[in-house]
């Protein structure tokens, strides 16, 4: 009978082996994805291209302008007037524009002060935060200064002072004061006194390189792996549909050595696919990949059972192809992204456990950015191996022959 069973895998393995797709979407695809993902979120703050108008015919206008420019994560598109950026952001052309508004320069040292206009796609209203957080963030410098102006230009305002010339006292303090302050606050905002610094948590994990890429990749290989569930799926439930698998009943194969004999090559091109995109994003993006490669394997290889396992739970529930390709998209897209996979920031709190993305992601993350061991996976390997047998128990249990 194992031998049979081989022979089963053989044969599922060689099909999927000639099929140059197959190929592409699971090795070639995950690393554009990677490099998509990772350009976006590089340095994990993405580069936001929007509109910029100034209309002020002040000096403080081209000041706010030529900031603005400067930032590392805004890209500006100049345009001439309002009305034309209204339009164009309206249209989706981009998700906002900053508005430099006419009377900007006259207003600045106002007790008002003055104000920027920032115009938003409401399709994109989610994002408003993000534009006016990086507009406020390049224009910080200068908003200081106004404010030590403003201050200035009112410290003596509706006062008298006999034998005090008001303009003699305010050139004083622009001269003195208002220098002395300003390089503080250059200095405050450039070298701060009290900084930030991101590190990793434990000492064993110092050493690691905090990348956006170490939260993309594990994820984003997880996610491709899984596609073998739908391989694995469609081949099982094509073979019933044209009635292959009605001629095995006549064979001395169990409906479990049958079901394991189509679900090993799956497990065997998940182990592999995973080892691929880790080891060549390990070369190219430099993603550590621990200290304790046995722990990673052990990891990989359960991860990729979970994968097998599944993919026959999806063979016996469907009826048909069409289930089946339904029931995998949302095992590989909606488990995705409810773990955190897909876009890590996305995970579901509470629900993302209930995945096997969650728990594989957790071992691998374990091990590579948190410079654990075996102690590392040993749960989330437990707990994968308890949803393997899960799957497969009901896979086997619900799979008909016909």
């Amino acid at each position: 009978m194992f031998q049979k069973m081989i022979s089963v895998a053989y044969k599922e393995l060689r099909l999927w082996l000639q099929s140059p797709a197959n190929w592409v979407v699971v090795f070639l695809v995950p690393f554009a994805f990677i490099g998509i993902f990772g350009a976006v979120f590089k340095e994990g703050t993405p580069v936001v291209t929007i509109y910029a108008v100034n209309e002020d015919q002040g000096e403080h206008g081209a000041e706010i302008l030529s900031l603005l420019e400067k930032s590392q994560n805004l890209d500006l598109e100049i345009l001439a007037t309002k009305e034309e950026a209204d339009k164009l952001v309206e249209k989706g052309s981009r998700m906002a524009a900053v508005v430099i508004t006419e009377d900007f320069s006259e207003s600045i040292s106002t007790d008002e002060g003055a104000s920027l206009l920032v115009i938003i796609d409401p399709g994109r209203a989610d994002q408003a935060g993000v534009v006016t957080g990086l507009v406020q963030e390049a224009l910080i410098k200068s908003i200081v200064y106004a404010e030590i102006e403003r201050a200035i230009s009112g410290l003596f305002k509706g006062k008298n002072v006999d034998g005090l010339d008001e303009d003699i006292f305010k050139t004083f303090i622009n001269a003195g004061m208002k220098a002395v302050i300003a390089k503080s606050v250059n200095e405050a905002i450039d070298d701060p006194l009290i900084k930030v610094e991101a590190k990793p948590y434990s000492a064993e994990a110092t050493q690691v390189t905090i990348s956006i890429f170490n939260q993309l990749v594990p994820g984003l290989a997880l996610v491709f792996a899984f596609f073998m569930v739908s391989h694995l799926a469609d081949a099982v439930v094509a073979e019933r549909s044209i009635g292959t698998l009605r001629r095995l009943m006549s064979t001395p194969l169990s409906k479990a050595a049958l079901l394991l004999g189509k679900a090993l090559p799956y497990f065997i091109l998940a182990v592999f696919q995973m080892i691929f995109v880790l080891l060549v994003c390990n070369q190219i993006f430099d993603l550590p990949l621990g200290d304790d490669p046995l722990a990673l394997m052990v990891i990989i290889l359960v991860t990729s059972l979970s994968v097998a396992g599944m993919g026959i739970l999806v063979a016996g529930l469907a009826r048909n192809e069409t289930q089946s390709g339904a029931i995998a998209t949302f095992i590989v897209l909606g488990m995705g992204a409810i773990s955190g996979a897909m876009i890590p920031r996305l995970k579901l709190e509470g629900l993302a456990i209930v995945t096997p993305h969650y728990w594989a992601l957790e071992g691998i993350h374990n091990v590579i950015s948190r410079g654990m061991g075996m102690e590392g996976v040993l749960t989330p390997a437990a707990v994968l191996l308890g949803m393997t047998v899960l799957f497969f128990a009901i896979g086997a249990w619900r799979f008909k022959y016909e």
